[in-house]
């Protein structure tokens, strides 16, 4: 009875933790957001967009600006010496965030994390053509991953409160405490239980409060809604679905692709950002629209009616150039450019007169446009008419957003992946789409569940004391090892109890079935298959080291043992 009460004061305890964390997490992460957000912006504005500072230089006949050039460059350099001074391989973002919310420990590397944020706020200010959202998402993650692991902190499920950090960063970023809310349970957790949502919700809703209290940044999307017709919009939604696949699998194809460039050029890590700050601020001479977050002239897509052409080189240039920012490490999120290059995709869209749109649908395209690239890109459909809904705050424009994030999502899933942050896991051997049990298998090592209860023979063993033995001790399968503890074969009763005396290690099995006792879980099951017999020899394959012996049922105890961990996980 003791023991119960005991035990519920300590569970108590523990929810109470959670909760105040939580909201802790909350503050934090909407003031560092604030302050992120409104200083890489400034920054930006303050060089990029003052008219005081251009260097316009005609050249050919063709204006040039010049600033960018001596901008991007510098500022790239600087991101490169801050990878090779930090000794980092590559930069920290959200797919590490989706990975420690599924891994068994549950630590991000907070240096890393750390260091990644800031130059991510060197690169935006720089004018690389990123987005601020994904190093955002991730520091909120590493922050909530540091707090979790202080000495005094008790027991908190890892998984929650990192989810926690997501959806505070989302909230404050976006000013929308719903969409970070289901963001991080649609592409962080990837699964909804009491105890996550009420952590969740109320960092999150912490955190937006804290956003309007500080007051520094608004919301950078908000719209004015417009009353219109679904059926006036429907063919072009149809064909916005269509197009906004082809759209995000390119976007996400070409990120992928430039991240291996590096390598197959043999350019090391951290002069690689150099490339890419060059490449911005070429493409800057011509068309600066495509540095930066492109928040001002996502809104100026929205609500204005550009030349077709124009549209098409922008997006062309914007794919590519946030392509090569991304995989060369000028870093950055790939959120705010999906959104920008959704929008292109709807105002292109909304140039096919032939469907008879009025001037007020091009703003409704262009945002569904928005919402459906960017829902293919990070993996998360419901987030992206959620968020929709808030910046908006119109239900027919969510309704209307939905139609081409189905559409896209379907085609990009089946194609592609669920998301950018997926691909880039399973390109480092982690099928983060297969869930967090196969993970935990992937990540439990052979090693750790062997059984060291078996017959042991010496290579001088007889056959008659080796039959009396394995009667003895019920078994029907044995192993000889050598006086090094070295492996030097399996002996199976059937085989040797009527043969002639003599010495055992005549008779060892040819081929026996041997385990690397370095592989994992996972694949000890895959290897298993289509075993026949009572248990298999575990060793170290690079002394040959005999470590012990796995059957099937203490790979079925494992199992069942690392399923009822994720039940608890992922249904508490």
């Amino acid at each position: 009875m003791i023991n119960k009460l005991i035990k519920r004061k300590k569970v108590i305890f523990e929810n109470i933790a959670l909760i105040f964390v939580a909201i802790i997490i909350g503050l934090i992460v909407s003031a560092v957001a604030q302050v992120f957000i409104i200083g890489a912006k400034n920054l930006f504005e303050q060089i990029f967009m003052n008219e005081s500072f251009a260097l316009y230089y005609t050249v050919a006949e063709i204006n040039l600006n010049f600033l960018p050039l001596l901008i991007c460059v510098p500022a790239s350099i600087l991101v490169g010496l801050l990878m090779y001074y930090s000794n980092l391989q590559r930069w920290h973002g959200p797919a590490d965030t989706i990975f420690a919310a599924h891994n068994k420990a549950g630590t991000l590397d907070v240096k890393a994390g750390l260091t990644s944020t800031l130059a991510s706020f060197i690169s935006i200010s720089g004018g690389a053509s990123v987005g601020i959202y994904g190093p955002l998402v991730h520091f909120g993650a590493t922050i909530s991953a540091f707090l979790r692991r202080l000495r005094y902190m008790p027991k908190i499920q890892h998984d929650i409160i990192i989810g926690s950090g997501v959806a505070a960063a989302i909230s404050a970023g976006f000013g929308a405490p719903i969409a970070g809310i289901i963001f991080a349970h649609e592409t962080v957790l990837r699964h909804f239980s009491l105890r996550a949502i009420t952590s969740i919700a109320l960092s999150s809703m912490t955190a937006n409060y804290a956003a309007i209290k500080i007051g520094i940044v608004t919301p950078p999307l908000l719209l004015e809604e417009l009353a219109f017709q679904i059926s006036d919009v429907i063919y072009g939604l149809l064909i916005i679905g269509l197009f906004s696949a082809v759209i995000a699998m390119s976007f996400m194809k070409s990120m992928i692709f430039c991240s291996t460039l590096p390598k197959k050029l043999k350019i090391k890590h951290w002069q690689a950002p150099v490339i890419a700050g060059l490449l911005c601020g070429l493409f800057g001479l011509f068309l600066d629209e495509v540095l930066g977050l492109g928040t001002q002239i996502l809104l100026n897509i929205i609500t204005e009616d550009f030349d077709l052409k124009f549209l098409m080189i922008l997006l062309f240039c914007k794919l590519i150039l946030t392509s090569c920012c991304i995989g060369f490490g000028f870093f950055g999120g790939t959120f705010s450019p999906a959104l920008l290059l959704g929008a292109i995709v709807g105002a292109i869209i909304f140039k096919f007169h032939i469907l008879g749109f009025e001037t007020f649908h091009l703003s409704v395209l262009a945002v569904s446009g928005m919402a459906a690239v960017s829902s293919s890109v990070i993996g998360a459909p419901i987030t992206a008419i959620i968020l929709v809904l808030e910046l908006t705050g119109s239900y027919e424009y969510a309704i209307a957003a939905t139609i081409p994030i189905a559409i896209c999502t379907f085609l990009t899933s089946r194609i592609f992946g669920n998301s950018f942050f997926d691909k880039q896991l399973l390109l480092r051997g982690i099928a983060i789409s297969k869930g967090r049990e196969q993970i935990l298998l992937s990540e439990s090592l052979i090693k750790n569940y062997v059984n060291n209860k078996f017959t042991k023979f010496s290579e001088n063993n007889t056959i008659s004391s080796s039959i009396k033995k394995l009667i003895q001790n019920k078994d029907t399968e044995g192993y000889i090892i050598s006086k090094n503890n070295l492996f030097v074969g399996k002996i199976k009763l059937i085989d040797i109890i009527n043969k002639q005396n003599g010495e055992i290690v005549k008779y060892k099995q040819k081929k026996p079935l041997i385990l690397d006792s370095e592989i994992s879980l996972f694949d000890t099951i895959k290897e298993l298959s289509n075993f026949v017999g009572e248990s298999v020899p575990v060793v170290n394959k690079s002394n040959n080291n005999f470590i012990g012996i796995i059957s099937e049922n203490d790979v079925l105890d494992a199992y069942l043992k690392i399923s009822n961990e994720i039940n608890h996980i992922e249904k508490d």
